[in-house]
């Protein structure tokens, strides 16, 4: 996204499933903001940004259904997969939400698993290295989100940089997903859409509805993207 640049990694390993979910698997999303991608960032724990983003991150994948949960599942009760979703920042020039979801997709569409099998007698599971791996049960409904940002009021931006971030009275990310296209999020923070009539949430319906049809022309480019 611009000169944002995200690289993403999935880790799997086994548990135990919860007692009210015994038949889910473990979804595990989280964003790094080092210091080495921007000047914003400072050595430490993971900032405020970080932990926001990563919240997120994990809502807009679990309401998504990208990734089935039920799929994950080794042995009711006994054990199921947790994957790890983790992504790094390297270069941040705004717009990391965006990046970071992109990239998180891209990166489970290329796991795969190893067969694995539960043994009841000695309570066990035993992870196959001759049998062929096998790739996450996806939908085809990937999620991708465009953000954009009101400045002075009136002027819509796409995309915003690092630098134009800060200057914005209102930011907004929109997230589609499915052939159709549907919105399964939207987000805005900052000052409510300047217009002519305000929404009962506070989104000025021209803004936001002009918002809507640039998101749904842009999402065909990264979909294509997604999938070379």
């Amino acid at each position: 996204m611009g000169a944002t640049t995200v690289v993403c990694g999935v880790k799997a390993e086994i548990a135990e499933p919860e007692l009210d979910r015994e038949n889910e698997g473990f979804l595990v999303p989280n964003l790094d903001l080092p210091a080495m991608c921007s000047p914003k960032f400072k050595p430490g724990p993971p900032s405020e940004e970080a932990q926001v983003l990563s919240d997120r991150l994990n809502q807009v994948l679990i309401s998504s259904n990208l990734l089935p949960l039920s799929s994950l599942c080794i042995h009711p009760g006994k054990s199921a997969w947790v994957l790890y979703v983790d992504a790094t920042c390297i270069n941040y020039d705004g717009n990391a939400f965006d990046a970071t979801l992109l990239a998180m997709v891209a990166a489970l569409r290329n796991t795969t698993l190893p067969q694995a099998t539960y043994n009841p007698e000695t309570n066990r599971i035993t992870c196959s290295r001759n049998a062929p791996r096998m790739p996450l049960q996806l939908s085809e409904s990937s999620p991708i989100s465009m953000s954009f940002g009101i400045f002075d009021s009136k002027y819509i931006l796409a995309d915003p940089t690092s630098f134009e971030e800060p200057l914005l009275d209102t930011s907004l990310s929109i997230v589609l997903a499915g052939a159709d296209g549907r919105v399964i999020n939207i987000s805005q923070f900052g000052s409510a859409f300047v217009s002519s009539e305000d929404s009962d949430d506070g989104v000025q319906r021209d803004a936001l509805k002009e918002c809507l049809e640039r998101a749904n022309s842009r999402r065909n480019e990264l979909v294509a993207q997604l999938f070379t």
